[in-house]
């Protein structure tokens, strides 16, 4: 059986990714991000579902820089709607307003900031490995006064009571997860675009680097849906670009943009060209 690595516990958004991106597999669950990663290098697993993008927060830092770092192969995107809960021991579901202390994943917390300026300036904040950890953290401990933020899924896995519903800062939040892999993989979901990403470094600061790169793109008539920069960690000043492009597979033009690139001395990575697929509604809470 296929094997798919997702960053755990059960109940976490990305195990909501897994699952609605394949019908059937062996769901392994990673304590981070750079372990799921290398996991699927080290061929331990067939994919690695990984969050790349949050509407709210931006691109998933951890994610981004250790895919440069390793250049693994993105076989697919699916956007998940991403709805935040405050969740709390069934015991102290009526005493959730004295919480001493929330724990969640970064991200999570970044993205509910409004509502814990509002409720709980003054209440101690523990970040974890993923939102499921945080609402195991709570299960596990009903004698603290603990309370953590993240899917209803997660507060269903651990028996916990949703004490605030949809408390992130937009309606509209969602999350980018790419599908790491070696070969492509179909997903019971209808595709409804399709990207190809690249990493391009700029070997050297000189005046009108970044603008001959964006030219190339132009002149092939692509449309970039995303471009960021990163530092390469080398030394200051010294950066690569992350570039979404979209694109049907096996567009010449893409392909053309990067012999041309490679010509004007720039070093460009091919990640991937993919389907993306879009989950438009989750489960709501009660």
């Amino acid at each position: 059986m296929m094997k798919i690595g997702y960053l755990g516990p059960k109940g976490s958004f990305t195990y909501s990714a897994v699952t609605s991106y394949f019908k059937s597999g062996e769901w392994i669950s990673y304590d981070s991000l750079i372990n799921l990663i290398d996991a699927q290098l080290n061929k331990e697993i067939t994919y690695a579902m990984v969050p790349i993008e949050n509407s709210i927060e931006g691109s998933v830092l951890p994610t981004l820089d250790h895919i440069y770092e390793t250049l693994p192969s993105i076989q697919g995107e699916i956007i998940l709607p991403i709805r935040q809960q405050l969740m709390a021991h069934k015991e102290r579901q009526k005493e959730w307003r004295q919480t001493k202390k929330i724990c969640s994943h970064p991200q999570a917390l970044a993205q509910s900031q409004l509502f814990l300026r509002t409720h709980f300036p003054k209440v101690e904040i523990e970040q974890v490995g993923s939102t499921a950890q945080g609402a195991q953290q709570v299960a596990n401990h009903p004698e603290q006064a603990l309370a953590a933020i993240g899917p209803l899924s997660a507060a269903e896995e651990f028996g916990l009571v949703v004490v605030q519903k949809d408390i992130q800062t937009i309606v509209n939040n969602e999350t980018r997860f790419w599908l790491l892999g070696s070969k492509p993989s179909a997903s019971n979901l209808e595709a409804v675009d399709y990207k190809a990403t690249l990493f391009v470094d700029l070997p050297e600061n000189r005046p009108g680097a970044l603008y001959q790169v964006l030219a190339v793109f132009a002149q092939k008539q692509l449309n970039l849906t995303k471009i960021e920069s990163r530092p390469q960690k080398t030394q200051l000043g010294e950066y690569f670009f992350v570039v979404d492009v979209a694109v049907k597979a096996q567009a010449k033009e893409l392909q053309e943009a990067i012999s041309l690139l490679q010509e004007q001395q720039f070093p460009v990575h091919l990640i991937g060209q993919y389907p993306v697929y879009k989950i438009n509604q989750v489960k709501p809470a009660q």
